[in-house]
């Protein structure tokens, strides 16, 4: 469904990804984990544009194109096929949580105003927000905030949902709820690539489990094995610091 193969990208001539290769097929849940600095945001962001790779190659559906001589037409038709979570929400503060669900629709994808209306309704609905709609941002916890985010990616119903540290900005109180609806995404079958550093949700909720470090992908497997039995000493290493003991062996 969606492959980047070989993706570099440097910052500065700091090699932030080197050579990086992903293979995402339909209604997996991938998980990227690792630790600070490790290049797992960067690489999500390459995927879908926020940030452009150096070079690499990337294959979505009927969509194939090297990341150096990138179209705008390519970037777009990858981006009407993904949608991005943030860590920080990114929501437009001076726009209601009904009017923030309905601008990518409307200007994204150019759906007609009254029928993007009743899509983002559905979408709020969705996530528990249906006493929302003229909220703005400032009136809302910061998990209510991350969930018109969760709605507003999944209004454009795209084939690829990007997750982004969905929690990392949340008070330990409102992480549950976030988590509560992503994981009701998985039993939906969506297809997620998600970072995270909740590594109990994420031995849950994964069907592959991606460990980075220093831009490489050091392992990456099936969640069970990865998580009780990594092969390599570095991905052990990572796991015995944010893992209760019982977890490992």
């Amino acid at each position: 469904m969606l492959k980047v193969t070989g993706i570099f990208k440097n910052f500065n001539k700091h090699e932030v990804l080197k050579g990086i290769d992903l293979t995402v097929n339909k209604g997996n849940v991938v998980v990227i984990l690792g630790p600070s600095g490790s290049g797992k945001t960067t690489l999500l962001r390459c995927i879908n544009f926020l940030e452009k790779a150096d070079r690499g190659h990337l294959d979505f559906d009927e969509i194939s194109l090297d990341y150096d001589t990138v179209t705008r037409k390519q970037i777009n038709d990858v981006r009407k096929k993904t949608a991005f979570v943030f860590q920080n929400y990114n929501l437009f503060n001076n726009k209601t949580v009904l009017e923030n669900v309905t601008e990518g629709l409307v200007y994204g994808h150019g759906v007609e105003k009254a029928k993007a209306v009743e899509i983002a309704k559905k979408a709020i609905d969705k996530v528990g927000l249906s006493d929302r709609y003229d909220y703005y941002p400032s009136q809302l916890s910061g998990g209510q905030q991350q969930r018109v985010g969760i709605a507003r990616a999944i209004a454009i119903e795209p084939e690829v949902i990007l997750f982004d540290e969905p929690t990392s900005a949340l008070d330990p109180e409102l992480i549950g709820e976030v988590l509560t609806i992503i994981r009701q995404l998985a039993k939906e079958g969506k297809t997620m690539v998600i970072v995270t550093h909740e590594m109990q949700f994420a031995r849950e909720i994964a069907t592959h489990v991606i460990f980075m470090e220093e831009g490489v992908i050091v392992e990456e497997g099936n969640p069970e094995r990865v998580f009780s039995k990594p092969e390599k000493e570095r991905t052990r290493q990572f796991l015995s610091r944010v893992l209760p003991p019982e977890y490992m062996i």
